[in-house]
């Protein structure tokens, strides 16, 4: 069992050799529940009247409405910035932009997207764990080399790091299983250098492990295993030297024997190529296969799954904070306080722990007008009250007015100057 156990650990994977990535975050911000299952069951709570039900309700398309309103304005200007070179356009007319401007465009785009990141909860990989993974030995059946060269830069963000039980099985019947980590989505923003086009590659790929993050990397060389290409080698080498071996023993051999030989060496020499390009086909299927099951989007898909995300994260937050200010209302909630409260409520009512982003949740509340912040004058901690259901109701819908109203005068302005 002990030469078994080396003989594994020789030719399939070591597990020291693999990227330590304990220091990075592990703390999963992301909700990923349906909004319309927190809602469901925050208006179970028998705490609530019926009255009070009702304005949730309403309360929650009010808060979709506006994200969707504030989203859909980035959404716009992301669409904008990408237009000039978005390779996936199918529009048969396009401007001759300037340099100047494309310049300008992929500027906008690559700081909002950062920030659009950042709302979906989405962490950089830092250059020194990226460059760590990407150089670390793949144990699969892949060997790949990540080329930078074309690269003007490449980021890597990841959202959700877990650490699982692969089971990697290869060469007949030696299989071994071992831990490592795995990011539920990586989104990969690069940019080609100027002499390449300037061109901005944008991904989203889920359930990626971090020996398998090489596949998401735009520039890459696939090569054999060294398993492989010994067996190839040996094969072809083996096929020739038996060639030369007979030939120097059949030289009083009739031309016929020597045609034979020539045609034996001949099939073993197709059966090395043959050998050689199937190898290649399986690395090229594996490859395929990754990229299939585990992109989800590019370029502006891409930006658009971002969008839509960020979005109902955002909902998802403002409801969650306002809902648990509003249910303890009698209490005095500090922000540490509220935080530990969503949590536990989360895990409540689905079963796993979630890292409740509370101060960004308390900063959508404030920018809606929805929340007051009291600091005591003996000094200790600020606490939060929202304010009534009711009011909430009508302060949003002020908000919508106001927007509606501004852009109803430009329009009106814009009228009277044409006319």
């Amino acid at each position: 069992m002990k030469i078994y156990d080396r003989l594994v650990k020789l030719l399939l994977v070591d597990e020291t050799q693999l990227p330590d990535l304990t220091s990075l975050s592990d703390a999963e911000h992301f909700i990923p529940v349906y909004f319309e299952d927190i809602l469901e069951n925050a208006l179970m709570d028998e705490r609530l009247t019926d009255a009070e039900r009702k304005d949730f309700q309403t309360l929650a398309e009010m808060f979709a409405e506006h994200y969707h309103l504030d989203y859909h304005e980035i959404f716009m200007k992301l669409k904008s910035a990408f237009a000039p070179f978005d390779p996936d356009a199918e529009v048969q007319y396009k401007k001759n932009y300037s340099e100047e401007f494309k310049e300008s465009c992929r500027q906008n785009l690559l700081e909002s997207l950062q920030e659009l990141l950042t709302a979906c909860n989405y962490c950089e990989l830092p250059d020194d764990k990226r460059n760590e993974i990407l150089e670390a030995p793949y144990p699969g059946v892949l060997s790949i080399a990540v080329d930078m060269e074309k690269l003007d830069f490449f980021r890597i963000f990841y959202r959700g790091l877990v650490k699982k039980d692969f089971t990697i099985k290869k060469y007949f019947l030696l299989k071994k299983t071992y831990k490592s980590h795995e990011f539920k989505r990586i989104f990969v923003l690069a940019r080609y250098k100027q002499e390449y086009g300037s061109q901005i590659i944008t991904k989203v790929f889920r359930d990626v492990s971090a020996e398998n993050l090489k596949v998401v990397v735009p520039e890459v060389r696939l090569r054999l295993p060294i398993f492989d290409q010994v067996k190839v080698g040996l094969s072809f080498s083996g096929a020739l030297g038996s060639f030369v071996l007979k030939l120097l023993l059949a030289a009083a051999m009739s031309v016929f024997a020597l045609c034979i030989m020539l045609f034996t060496f001949l099939m073993a020499f197709i059966r090395s190529v043959t050998g050689f390009f199937t190898s290649r086909m399986k690395c090229l299927k594996t490859y395929s296969e990754s990229l299939y099951h585990q992109s989800l989007a590019g370029n502006m898909g891409a930006v658009n799954l971002l969008v839509e995300q960020a979005e109902t994260q955002e909902v998802k937050e403002a409801f969650l904070a306002y809902y648990m200010l509003y249910l303890l209302r009698d209490e005095t909630l500090t922000e540490k306080r509220l935080d530990e409260h969503v949590e536990a409520w989360l895990e409540k009512n689905f079963g796993f722990y979630i890292d409740f982003e509370v101060d960004d949740a308390l900063r959508k509340l404030v920018e809606k007008n929805l929340v007051k912040k009291f600091t005591p004058d003996d000094g200790s901690e600020p606490y939060y009250k929202v304010y009534d259901l009711p009011s909430a109701l009508r302060r949003l819908d002020e908000i919508w007015d106001n927007y509606h109203m501004e852009n109803n005068e430009g329009q009106a302005s814009d009228d009277a100057l044409a006319s």
